[in-house]
């Protein structure tokens, strides 16, 4: 039947359907197999996606990793959940995320070195190469890695920034990039740069490039700056900080800094200030243009946690039968929602969401595990649910998709999140194979008509 319709009338039906109907219709035939995972429909259907909210939080003993989408919506309603296919001892670092696919990475504590890069959407992932430099051959070092999209070679990669017990300011650390499209690790040490990264923090990924806050000795000094690597052309560049915080000791390694988006703009936290709990919020208003930071405002985490007045609600946790009150510390900045208010982790595990103007924090209902392990594995982040690496050998198969509404209004109906109307759209109805032939047919008579018009 798909023989009398044209190509670019089947890829119109196909972005209609739901993802899981879609990666059914590669069952049918050769041609629409090859039609669904060609690089053109992959980006098309991305580019038909709706951005929801990923929250990924643990749970404590046992451990356990929670990874869902929500809506970025007033009530932050969950939008679809995903089962995750890993386990590690602790729980994984998130690398990053891009167009659909999370890179994951179990080494946090250790040397193991696992790595993935996974497609929670169409549950498919990839299992990373051995890398370059390891314990066995490097003996102890630090690392962090950066995980970003090639828009000019349609390639994702990974980079691995090592400090072995050799690299100082002066000794620059090891490099190595993965690249998806070849399944191998590349060496690229010689374009390192001579600075000092916060081990086992992530790049930041905008703009084409992963953005890390680094030290450098200049003058004798030591230095605060941006440091960027391009992900197409693979080489690093600079960029500088605020001038207040160039020469600003923000704790080893600059733990003090956090790096996060905002209204499209570079964004960089500064809770550097010691005792005062004081958390500056800056953006860079032209992106690459130093002179173009500007303080948007401050914030005292004191103030916020015992000034009641600023708090929309008071919240409270049960331990051992007893109601006690939780201090409201914002720690640091996790991401920023479409109407300006920002997302934070709470020193007690909690995600919540603070409006700058109000100067209101609202409560959005996911606690994270508060003990030492775990205290940095709350994570968000935009999302695009996608259909990159359908089509490729991977570690686990397709088999069904994230969860459809009906079956998570089925489980949250138990007593979980509730859902609000707008999330029964058309984007997550089953199709059944009866509704193609119909949309089909329907297609083909239109088309039909137009050869009789022509």
């Amino acid at each position: 039947m798909s023989e009398y319709l044209p190509e670019e009338v089947l890829i119109e039906i196909f972005l209609k359907l739901p993802t899981k109907s879609i990666i059914q219709c590669t069952s049918v035939c050769k041609s629409w197999y090859s039609l669904i995972t060609s690089p053109n429909f992959i980006s098309a259907h991305l580019n038909n996606q709706d951005d929801y909210l990923l929250v990924r939080h643990c749970s404590g003993e046992p451990v356990k990793e929670f990874y869902a989408l929500f809506c970025d919506n007033e009530n932050f309603d969950q939008y679809a959940q995903f089962d995750f296919p890993f386990e590690c001892e602790t729980h994984f670092n998130i690398v990053g995320s891009c167009n659909g696919l999370l890179c994951l990475s179990d080494d946090l504590w250790g040397y193991r070195d696992h790595y993935y890069i996974w497609n929670p959407s169409i549950k498919k992932s990839v299992k990373l190469s051995e890398p370059i430099f390891i314990f066995r051959t490097h003996c102890p070092f630090d690392h962090t890695l950066g995980f970003g999209f090639d828009s000019v070679t349609n390639d994702y990669k990974v980079v691995r920034i090592v400090h072995t017990g050799f690299s100082t300011d002066k000794v620059p650390p090891g490099v190595e990039v993965f690249k998806l499209s070849t399944g191998v690790w590349q060496d690229i040490t010689p374009v390192s740069p001579s600075c000092l990264f916060v081990p086992k923090t992530p790049g930041f990924y905008m703009n084409g490039a992963c953005h890390w806050v680094a030290s450098k000795r200049k003058g004798g000094e030591s230095q605060n700056m941006i440091v960027l690597f391009d992900v197409h052309g693979e080489t690093f560049w600079e960029m500088m900080v605020p001038d207040s915080l160039v020469r600003k000791f923000s704790g080893f390694f600059c733990e003090g800094f956090v790096l996060f988006v905002s209204n499209g703009s570079l964004c960089l936290a500064d809770s550097s200030s010691g005792n005062d709990k004081t958390i500056d919020i800056w953006m860079m208003k032209e992106y690459g243009d130093p002179e173009s930071w500007v303080k948007q405002f401050s914030i005292s985490s004191r103030d916020i946690s015992f000034n009641v007045g600023v708090v929309d609600e008071i919240f409270s946790l049960f331990n051992g039968g007893r109601q006690r009150q939780v201090a409201h510390f914002l720690v640091k900045p996790i991401a920023s929602r479409k109407n300006g208010k920002i997302l934070w982790r709470a020193d007690n595990g909690l995600l919540v969401s603070y409006d700058p103007v109000a100067e209101k924090i609202k409560n959005l209902g996911i606690h994270n595990a508060n003990c030492l392990t775990y205290r940095n594995a709350l994570y968000v982040n935009t999302y695009k649910v996608s259909l990159i690496l359908l089509g490729k050998l991977t570690d686990n198969s397709a088999g069904d998709t994230c969860e459809d509404l009906s079956s998570l209004c089925k489980k949250e109906a138990k007593g979980g999140r509730k859902f609000h109307k707008g999330n029964t759209k058309r984007g997550l109805r089953v199709v059944s194979p009866l509704h193609i032939s119909r949309l089909m047919y329907m297609s083909r008579m239109k088309a039909k008509r137009l050869r009789m018009i022509k």
